[in-house]
């Protein structure tokens, strides 16, 4: 009897892989095994000693698919874990049966000038609201200021981890989407802002033989919101895989 097909789900920041029981539930009820692993700094896995880079998940990630016996996995990269699905596809060719993205940001939702920016101001920020009585404002200040460039999830995130989140958000992904040999289906919710459908567009362009689907009034978190009607969209897919 022929191997069942083996999905391994890549979880967004500041999420981690029970975020996605659900979804794994929907999966397996279909007769497929399902892997929803916490990548290092979220979830129940350590806190990293020292800032990460998507090639240290991608290593991650390779341990850990040795570890369980996992070959030619199939990779549901929501978000944060769209972008270690593609640097993993790029670091290890041919080890990947396919890819399904939803609500990853090939490219960042902030323009590179805005975001170099952002962090130089996080820097000066930091300096000048240490100074009292303005550290009495610092908390309020830097999460109106987050939120105001897009970057809650810096806000959010704590010593290395927040170095880990810069380092990321500042990585190209141009030469891992075009280095995609695999069936590639982009599934996204029709109402994300985080990523917007814009971003899914240009990824498409990049992204050689991808597929584009849009859910209808679905948002970034259309994996683990609505798991069934994510999972129909992907037995479409499995079709051509």
């Amino acid at each position: 009897m022929k191997n069942p097909m083996t999905f391994v789900i890549l979880h967004g920041w500041g999420l981690s892989g029970k975020t996605f029981i659900l979804l794994a539930k929907s999966i397996k009820k279909r007769g497929y095994r399902v892997y929803a692993p916490d990548l290092p700094g979220f979830g129940a896995s350590k806190i990293p000693e020292r800032p990460l880079t998507l090639t240290d998940y991608a290593l991650f990630l390779d341990d850990y698919l040795k570890k369980n016996h996992i070959e030619q996995p199939i990779f549901i990269g929501h978000s944060f874990g769209g972008r270690v699905s593609l640097k993993y596809n790029e670091l290890y060719p041919n080890c990947v049966r396919a890819l399904i993205l939803s609500g990853a940001p090939g490219f960042t939702p902030i323009p590179k000038r805005k975001l170099l920016l952002f962090i130089a101001l996080a820097k000066i920020g930091k300096l000048l609201f240490s100074i009292p009585p303005l550290n009495l404002f610092q908390d309020a200040v830097r999460r109106w200021y987050y939120y105001f460039v897009g970057a809650k999830e810096f806000f959010r995130a704590e010593g290395t981890m927040r170095d880990t989140f810069k380092r990321i958000v500042q990585e190209d992904l141009v030469l891992a989407m075009e280095s995609v040999g695999v069936p590639c289906l982009l599934l996204w919710g029709e109402y994300d802002i985080i990523v917007p459908v814009a971003i899914a567009e240009r990824m498409h362009q990049v992204v050689a033989g991808s597929q584009l689907v849009v859910i209808p009034e679905a948002d970034h978190g259309v994996p683990f919101k609505q798991p069934e009607v994510f999972v129909s969209y992907i037995e479409r897919f499995l079709k051509k895989v």
